[in-house]
């Protein structure tokens, strides 16, 4: 799209869907800053829960944290691609706070367990949030922007989700110690840091439904079938560019689980080891992944306004090549305390970031309007797949080989992905916007 339609809302450089609202747009800005950051917090402090709430050995500590977070993957599998279909039924707003509902429910009753059984019981419960919320952020961002700003929109949105993220990190994640501090012991102090997670799941919940636009999605005159929507979805994947968006989500959410879940359990451990105590070692972990995260915000508008100004296969190259160099190097750090971990966290966020605008660029531009809600649906579906692959084989490889063991798999699939989307581009040349009969596909 060369121009702008001129009846939606501009808000500085980005031009808004017409019936789109300031406030629909900040609100949509907050659900950024909160949903990335309440899924992610559940795999970053779970540690904390392992250490001193269950008391599990060190050394199997990873293959457990591998297999909760598969467990969850399943459920969203299961879950995500349905979601997507259905909000292009009925709207986003009920599913997405519906989703906000279910993690608020599964912060709640989390550090209750006191089992290992009972944690794959509630992470089941918390997974079917983490299914819908980020399908619903996903479908959202897409739904309101006009594709003259798309990239640029990413970015900002990036940057939204990298903030809410930075925030987990740096302050949620000092909870436990804050209410250690305050005279808890170590059990309360574990659930009292689960606890105001679930309030701000409420919060989030609460001013979405304020301020999310009613309805969202394509339009279409007759009611299609859910598993007619689905297999629409699945059909975009023939087309090599689709397939390359699908393939991103893949790598791009297997990179979250390896950041979010495998990087804080590597720094509390070793830190425990070191003489720290699980508090203080989960506050310096939440520190370094601050850094990441600060990275990839600082970097993030410069990748939309790549992924804007060049053809998004090059962009998606580009990205990829960061990232594989960004978790080799990281997984070359032998002590995590040294001065080296702050270049190499650096490079990781750059890296994460570029994959996540440059993969959503590409959907973006890639995706029919009527059936959006299910190609955004699949791509997150692909990307549970893509965790599930990472927390299982990432969880057996940190106890196995070695806690930088997952980092390596990782740079390993990002430079493989790197080669088929040059295999893309060279083929393929540049884009040519899609048919009207494909746009047509999900009828």
């Amino acid at each position: 799209m060369d121009k702008p339609d001129t009846n939606g809302l501009k808000i500085g450089p980005l031009w808004f869907i017409p019936g789109y609202s300031g406030m629909n747009v900040f609100t949509l800005l907050f659900a950024c800053l909160t949903s990335i950051s309440a899924i992610a917090y559940m795999g970053f402090i779970q540690p904390y829960l392992l250490t001193e709430v269950l008391h599990i050995p060190q050394a199997e500590q990873g293959a457990l944290t591998g297999n909760l977070a598969a467990v969850q993957e399943i459920v969203v599998i299961m879950v995500m691609g349905v979601a997507g279909a259905l909000s292009d039924r009925t709207g986003r707003k009920l599913i997405f706070v519906s989703g906000f509902l279910l993690l608020a429910a599964g912060y709640l009753i989390y550090p209750l367990a006191n089992s290992v059984a009972q944690l794959y019981i509630f992470r089941c419960l918390f997974g079917v949030g983490a299914a819908v919320v980020p399908v619903m952020l996903s479908a959202c961002i897409v739904d309101y922007i006009q594709e003259f700003s798309r990239a640029r929109w990413l970015g900002v949105t990036s940057i939204c989700n990298g903030l809410g993220v930075v925030i987990m990190a740096t302050l949620l994640a000092k909870t436990p110690a804050m209410y250690l501090e305050y005279g808890a012991d170590p059990i309360a102090a574990g659930r009292y840091a689960y606890w105001t997670a679930t309030a701000v799941c409420l919060v989030a919940a609460a001013v979405l439904s304020f301020g999310l636009k009613p309805g969202g999605g394509g339009k279409t005159k007759a009611k299609v079938p859910l598993t007619q929507q689905l297999k629409a979805g699945l059909r975009e994947g023939k087309r090599p560019r689709m397939a390359l968006a699908f393939m991103s989500a893949f790598i791009g959410r297997g990179d979250l689980v390896v950041i979010g879940t495998f990087f804080s359990l590597w720094i509390v451990q070793l830190g425990i080891e070191v003489g720290m105590s699980t508090g203080d070692s989960l506050a310096k972990a939440g520190m370094l992944f601050g850094l990441i995260q600060l990275s990839a915000m600082g970097w993030a508008v410069f990748m939309g306004i790549i992924s804007d100004k060049f053809d998004r296969v090059s962009s998606m190259a580009l990205g990829l090549f960061i990232a594989a160099v960004g978790y080799t190097l990281m997984g070359t750090v032998a002590d995590p305390f040294g001065s080296n971990i702050y270049l190499m966290c650096v490079i990781l966020g750059i890296g994460e970031i570029s994959v996540i605008i440059s993969a959503g660029a590409l959907l973006g531009q890639q995706a029919p309007q009527k059936i959006r809600g299910s190609v955004v649906g699949v791509f997150g579906l692909v990307g549970a797949i893509g965790i599930l692959f990472a927390s299982k084989v990432g969880g057996e490889i940190y106890d196995s080989i070695s806690p930088t063991a997952p980092f390596v798999m990782m740079g390993i699939l990002n430079a493989a992905l790197m080669f088929y989307a040059l295999w893309v581009r060279l083929r393929h040349g540049k884009y040519q916007p899609i048919t009207a009969s494909v746009q047509d596909s999900s009828q």
